[in-house]
């Protein structure tokens, strides 16, 4: 899946928003929430998507809010919270697997090298009926 990055920029009392990587996809709005339907929608009229499309499209959003600090402070704060969404969607999928590789009886040791993880990390994070079971 693409992901369109757009550029948001602050000018007197409205956001605007330039998707550079499509032609003629540019738009405004007084608020972000409105602006991300907007971006949405102009992305998906100059892809000429079907209708609907817009709603799962991927965009990565660019602030230039004229504040170049507030900008890289927010920037990074973003990127923090992405690591942190990753590593927890991590370890719910860690526990998903692991919960099955439990009921076939795998030793700890197996399901650690399947998982890519450390045994100690398994015996952390298995549930302590589970952790009896495998040992």
């Amino acid at each position: 899946m693409n992901t369109y990055r757009v550029v948001v920029t602050r000018e007197s009392n409205a956001w605007l928003a330039d998707v550079p990587e499509v032609q003629g996809a540019h738009t405004f709005a007084r608020n972000l929430a409105r602006l991300d339907i907007y971006v949405r929608e102009v992305i998906a009229a100059m892809l000429d998507l079907p209708e609907g499309a817009e709603a799962d499209l991927s965009v990565a959003y660019e602030y230039d809010t004229g504040d170049a600090g507030l900008d890289a402070q927010a920037a990074e704060l973003r990127a923090a919270r992405a690591r942190h969404d990753a590593d927890a969607r991590a370890i719910e999928q860690s526990t998903a697997a692991m919960a099955v590789a439990y009921t076939r009886r795998f030793p700890v040791r197996d399901t650690a090298a399947i998982l890519g993880v450390s045994p100690g990390r398994i015996s952390q994070i298995a549930p302590k009926d589970n952790r009896k079971a495998a040992a």
